[in-house]
């Protein structure tokens, strides 16, 4: 499987950001306003599922982002990686992942 990265997440690659696990969603946000929302499955690489780790936060720098055909995986500091399932199983609803900018852009995934 060939793994590609996405411009879309120039805005948060590199910059400290605030991870946080709540219900049923995943959140990457940064101090200058993009948010990112992730309502499909995930995997925080060395821990439980999202919804064990509910509520908890962290504070993170985002190094490296990158996606095949089944996964997006975002790189951090101290070794941590999340992994999101963009398969049909991994969905949730409403969608799979919902980029905010601070200007009011949004980008979404299916």
């Amino acid at each position: 499987m060939s793994e590609h990265r996405s411009d879309n997440f120039q805005h948060l690659k590199g910059k400290h950001v605030t991870l946080t696990f709540e219900d049923e969603q995943v959140q990457v946000g940064t101090d200058d306003g993009w948010m990112l929302h992730i309502y499909n499955t995930v995997e925080l690489l060395g821990a439980e599922s999202a919804a064990a780790l509910a509520p908890a936060s962290f504070r993170l720098k985002l190094l490296d982002c990158v996606f095949d055909q089944k996964k997006m995986t975002l790189f951090f500091t101290c070794g941590k990686a999340l992994i999101v399932d963009m398969t049909d199983d991994g969905y949730s609803g409403p969608e799979a992942m919902q980029l905010n900018g601070p200007d009011g852009s949004i980008m979404i995934w299916n």
